[in-house]
């Protein structure tokens, strides 16, 4: 029998929906508080949760994100029931993960189809994640980045699906727009993570060959940097562009480089407060460049924000679909791969990467040859801008 758990702080209310339930065939379970409803969400492994928002102890955004955190809950749809129904509080359950969101009063319809809808969504992802459990592996970290891929690909799917609904119900060209907004923002978001999912297997798998090109960097940085200084700009983010005369001409993979310093840039933008600064500099170890043509020279390119990253958090930056907790200061959002791919890129080009962050500033330290020596790549042509 499907077990569903009911959170919520109004009893009769509570009452209601479990009656509701029991007589549509479903074991219903109840907790009147925040605290209870989380332990028995915990110890009872529900296939659905309802859950007020405001409920005594804990709320239930703090109920969704301690459900997440553990491998054991982190797939149970939970579909939020509340008084609320402002775009700010639907857009930040739908952030955290929620899979549907339904507001009082509702009806005994909308109830029961909602929840056939998110177990009808579940049984598929269960499906998934049973055969996925069912592979053997030799190596647990590959187990682990299936799982949460997974869940990542779940999540803007679910929004989606939520704004649609959302889109059928508005009444007004306001709301009509702001779903439509939604739509395309968690769109975007879904097509980012597979291209970064299929970009990280072709790296990992070497599929994509090296293309060595002549890069101009004193003409190429500004060039790359020019879009991310608008939003700074936008933003009121004091932008600076250091890029000394004296850099010697790199030969490496053009659309490589071009995606790290771009993931590098986004990143400066997206935890840098308004006001904060940022800089995109470079060097060559060498004062001069009358050695060029020396390919054991090398040349480090550095992205500087002003904002700090606690150090017990830094080693966790390259990890796949690691997000630093509560500094995405423009609320952006993102699917965690961006410096595992900027990793990754690095390596591929024979460099190699550091992070320092103290005195309220970070600095992401990329240090390239400059000239890639590998073999089976092709030279192309010369990149000035």
């Amino acid at each position: 029998m499907t077990k569903i758990l009911v959170i919520e702080d109004e009893p009769s209310l509570r009452e209601e929906i479990v009656d509701i339930l029991d007589v549509e065939g479903f074991n219903g379970l109840s907790a009147g508080d925040g605290a209870s409803g989380l332990h028995l969400a915990q110890t009872e492994s529900p296939d659905l949760i309802l859950c007020d928002i405001m409920l005594p102890e804990k709320s239930g955004y703090e109920i969704l994100s301690s459900l997440q955190q553990s491998p054991s809950t982190v797939l149970i749809p939970i579909i939020f029931i509340t008084a609320k129904s402002s775009h700010d509080d639907i857009r930040q359950g739908m952030n955290l993960g929620a899979d549907d969101y339904l507001t009082k009063p509702f009806t005994t319809k909308e109830l029961l189809d909602s929840i056939t809808a998110r177990l009808a969504k579940r049984d598929p992802i269960l499906q998934i994640h049973k055969k996925v459990e069912e592979l053997q592996y030799s190596n647990l970290l590959k187990d682990n980045f299936l799982g949460i891929a997974s869940q990542k690909m779940r999540e803007p799917s679910t929004n989606i699906m939520m704004a649609l609904r959302l889109l059928r119900q508005a009444t007004s060209h306001n709301q009509t727009q702001r779903y439509v907004d939604i739509l395309q923002q968690e769109c975007s978001r879904e097509i980012n993570l597979i291209n970064s999912l299929v970009e990280l297997h072709r790296l990992e798998n070497n599929e994509r060959p090296i293309q060595l090109e002549s890069i101009n960097l004193q003409t190429w940085m500004p060039a790359i940097a020019q879009p991310f200084q608008a939003i700074a700009q936008q933003r009121q983010q004091g932008f600076w562009n250091n890029i000394p005369p004296y850099l010697p001409t790199l030969l490496t993979d053009a659309s490589d480089l071009k995606q790290i310093v771009s993931e590098l840039l986004n990143n400066a933008c997206k935890y840098t407060d308004s006001g904060g600064k940022i800089v995109l500099e470079s060097r060559c170890d060498l004062n001069t460049a009358a050695s060029a043509e020396n390919t054991d020279q090398q040349v480090t390119l550095i992205v500087s924000n002003e904002a700090e990253i606690p150090e017990n958090l830094i080693t966790n930056l390259f990890q796949p679909f690691y997000r630093i907790p509560e500094i995405d200061r423009w609320k952006e959002g993102g699917n965690g791969l961006g410096l595992t791919l900027v990793e990754k890129l690095t390596t591929r080009l024979g460099g190699s990467i550091r992070v320092k962050s103290n005195s309220g500033w970070t600095q992401i330290l990329i240090q390239l040859p400059v000239q890639v020596n590998s073999p089976g790549i092709s030279v192309a042509k010369f990149v000035d801008n």
